[in-house]
C-alpha cells in the first residue's frame, strides 16, 4: 500500500492517509512509485504545517474575537455612565488590543464650557470606579478631557486608586484664563510615580504676554503647583520633523552611554521672571518672522543654563544677511543677561534642519568641540564666548 495525493472518491484510513493498491510490485522502482513518493515528500509536511498555522491562528483570532467582544460591551457601558455626569456633553471609550489578552483603553470626554472642576474631576473618578472585571488590572488607559480649547489627558493603570488624577483634573480646569489654552498632561502607570506636565498657550506668536501674564497668575494663586514641569508656548499643532511655534520648556539631557548612570531629568519648578520676560522678549517686535525656543537647564548641562534656538517660518530658511541681522539682534541682550546661553539659528526649518551646519554662538561659555558650525558664526564666537 502507499500514500498518494487525495481525491474526494479514495478511501480514506482512520489515521487521514489515503489507501489503494499498488500499480506494480513493491519492488520495483517503477516511474510511477518514484512520483508518488515524491508527491508524498511534498505533500505531507506542507499540509501539516499549513494545517497547524491554521490551528494557532485560528484558536488566537477566535479568543482575541471573544475578548474583544466583551471589551467592546464594557466600553458602551463606560460610555453610558460618563454621559450621563453632569457637565459632560459626549464620551467615548474604546478597548485595542495589543498583546495576547491585553488591551489599551482610551477615553475621550467633551465638557460643556461652563463645566466646573468638581465636574471634571468626576468623569477621572468615574472611569476609576468601574468595576471591571479583574483580568482587565494591569491594562493601561489614556483619559483625555477637553473644555473649551484646553485639555487634559492622564495615564494609568486599571484597578489602581485614582485620586490623584480626578483632583489633577479638578486643578485643571481652575486654571484657564482668557485668551490662553492650558493642556495637562498626567502620566505615570503606578501612583507613586505620576509626573505632570502643564502647557500655558498664548492665543497666538504675537500675543505672548497672555501667556506670560496667566503663568504670573498661576504662580501667584497656586504655590502648591511648584513641583511640576512649565511650559509657556503660543498656539500650535503636533509638530513632525519642523518647529511651528515658539515655547519656554525645560531643556532635554543627553542620555548616559552607562546605563549604570541614571538619566538626568530637569527639576521641576515654575518659570522665573527672568525666563519669562526673555521669551516674550523674543516674540515682541520681531524684525523678521521666526520661531525661537528657550531651553532652561536646571541643572546646568555643560555648563550651560539656557539654550535659545531660532527657527524661520515652516518651509522657509534665513538668508545669510537675515541670520546676521537676528544675531546682532539677539547676542547683545543674551551678553547682558549673565547666563551661559547656547545660541542657534536653524537657517532651514524642516526635516533636515537637525544635520546642521548651525549658526552657533555659546554666550558667555565654550563651544563643545566637534560641531557643525557654520564660519558666519566666527567673529560673534571670538566676541562673545568665554573659554
Amino acid at each position: 500500500m502507499f500514500l498518494k495525493a487525495f481525491r474526494p472518491s479514495d478511501p480514506i484510513s482512520r489515521w487521514g492517509a489515503v489507501l489503494f493498491p499498488a500499480d506494480t510490485p513493491t519492488s520495483a522502482s517503477s516511474p510511477l512509485i518514484v512520483r508518488r513518493i515524491k508527491a508524498v515528500r511534498f505533500t505531507t509536511p506542507t499540509v501539516i504545517l499549513m494545517m497547524t498555522a491554521v490551528l494557532l491562528t485560528g484558536c488566537g483570532y477566535f479568543d482575541r474575537g471573544r475578548d474583544q467582544a466583551e471589551h467592546d460591551s464594557w466600553s458602551r457601558k463606560i460610555e453610558t455612565a460618563i454621559r450621563a455626569l453632569p457637565g459632560v456633553t459626549d464620551a467615548s471609550h474604546r478597548f485595542e488590543h495589543y498583546k495576547g489578552r491585553h488591551f489599551t483603553a482610551n477615553l475621550d470626554v467633551r465638557l460643556r464650557d461652563d463645566a466646573t472642576p468638581a465636574e471634571a474631576a468626576s468623569v477621572v473618578s468615574a472611569m476609576g470606579a468601574q468595576q471591571l472585571p479583574r483580568r482587565f488590572r494591569g491594562d493601561p488607559i489614556e483619559v483625555t478631557i477637553d473644555r473649551m480649547a484646553d485639555s487634559y489627558s492622564a495615564y494609568w493603570l486599571l484597578g489602581r486608586d485614582v485620586s490623584a488624577e480626578a483632583n489633577a483634573a479638578d486643578t485643571w480646569a481652575r486654571l484657564w484664563a482668557a485668551g490662553t489654552e492650558v493642556h495637562w498632561d498626567s502620566s505615570g502607570g503606578d501612583a507613586s510615580r505620576i509626573t505632570n506636565s502643564i502647557d500655558v498657550r498664548a492665543g497666538s506668536e504675537s500675543e505672548p504676554h497672555r501667556a506670560t501674564a496667566a503663568m504670573r497668575r498661576i504662580i501667584r494663586d497656586f504655590p502648591e503647583l511648584a513641583s511640576n514641569q512649565w511650559t509657556v508656548s503660543a498656539v500650535h499643532e503636533r509638530e513632525r520633523g519642523f518647529t511651528n511655534h515658539s515655547e519656554r520648556s525645560p531643556g532635554s539631557y543627553p542620555w548616559p552611554h552607562d546605563r549604570l548612570i541614571p538619566h538626568q531629568e530637569p527639576t521641576p519648578r515654575f518659570p522665573s521672571n527672568d525666563e519669562l520676560d526673555l521669551w516674550q522678549w523674543f516674540l515682541t517686535d520681531q524684525p523678521i518672522p521666526f520661531f525661537v525656543r528657550v531651553s532652561v537647564y536646571d541643572p546646568p548641562s555643560e555648563g550651560r543654563t539656557l539654550a535659545v534656538t531660532v527657527f524661520p517660518p515652516v518651509g522657509t530658511e534665513f538668508s545669510a544677511a537675515q541670520t546676521t541681522q537676528l544675531a546682532d539682534l539677539h547676542l547683545p541682550y543674551l551678553a547682558g543677561s549673565g547666563a551661559a546661553v547656547d545660541y542657534t539659528i536653524h537657517t532651514p526649518n524642516g526635516p533636515v534642519y537637525s544635520m546642521g551646519p548651525f549658526f552657533e554662538v555659546v554666550v558667555g561659555g565654550c563651544q563643545t568641540p566637534g560641531y557643525n558650525v557654520l564660519p558666519e558664526s566666527q567673529p560673534y564666537v571670538r566676541q562673545y564666548e568665554r573659554c
